[in-house]
């Protein structure tokens, strides 16, 4: 048992001399809450391998995404490239409180589908809180846990180049981020993280941003105001009539 324990990990390690993990995410929100994204990530096909393959996992990410109904999975495919594996994924979501949901750890004894913790902890853990008209986006990203939480993670000069990229296109200006770079007169925000630096510490994507308020909710605000003022003076009418001799 000790033996094959062994010959295991001399296999991951030789694995990784030649390959290493990168990726790059895109989001897009609109005014109305709703968004998209595309994901590219760069890992070492042993890690696939653990998932339990290509086809595996592929069965593993439709099930997960179909349990939220708000979130659709456009596209997710798996290439290899060598000793690496390069996985695309594509989705649309009706509210960025639903991409959160679906992000969200299950309950212990949870029936429904759940991701392998290594992929848990690519996507991230996103945390979501609306205060008036802003949204508090909060997002935490450990990349170790693909290494085996960073037992047999790649040497320095080996992650040297590799990076971790997210951007996110906003319908508004930011009123607080720590994004590295904001483009499109604060409206786009960018995240780089060299790997050698995630694989330290878990990263993090955060902002405040304002929420529009889509055309459509306009009538419904006008009502909200309107109605209740129509009440309060029909109520005054009504109860200077009774006051009449």
């Amino acid at each position: 048992m000790k033996s094959h324990l062994l010959r295991l990990c001399a296999a991951m390690l030789l694995l990784l001399l030649g390959s290493c993990l990168s990726g790059r995410e895109e989001f897009w929100f609109e005014r109305n809450g709703s968004g998209r994204l595309e994901a590219e990530y760069q890992l070492p096909m042993f890690a696939i391998t653990s998932l339990g393959g290509e086809e595996k996992l592929r069965e593993i990410v439709t099930n997960y995404f179909t349990k939220e109904p708000g979130v659709s999975l456009d596209k997710f495919a798996v290439e290899r490239r060598g000793a690496q594996a390069v996985l695309s994924l594509s989705a649309r979501f009706d509210s960025v409180l639903q991409l959160a949901k679906l992000l969200e750890k299950p309950a212990a004894g949870s029936t429904e589908p759940a991701l392998p913790e290594p992929m848990v902890k690519l996507l991230g853990e996103i945390e979501v809180k609306r205060a008036g008209l802003t949204v508090d986006f909060q997002r935490r990203i450990d990349p170790r846990q693909v290494f085996a939480d960073g037992l047999i993670s790649p040497s320095q000069s080996q992650m040297k180049g590799y990076q971790l990229q997210y951007i996110m296109h906003l319908p508004a200006v930011a009123e607080q981020s720590n994004a590295h770079e904001t483009l499109d007169d604060g409206r786009t925000l960018v995240w780089r993280y060299e790997l050698a630096d995630a694989m330290k510490q878990p990263v993090e994507t955060n902002f405040i941003a304002p929420i529009p308020i889509p055309p459509w909710a306009w009538p419904a605000m006008a009502g909200v105001i309107v109605l209740p003022a129509w009440w309060i003076m029909r109520k005054r009418k009504r109860a200077q009539q009774v006051q009449r001799p």
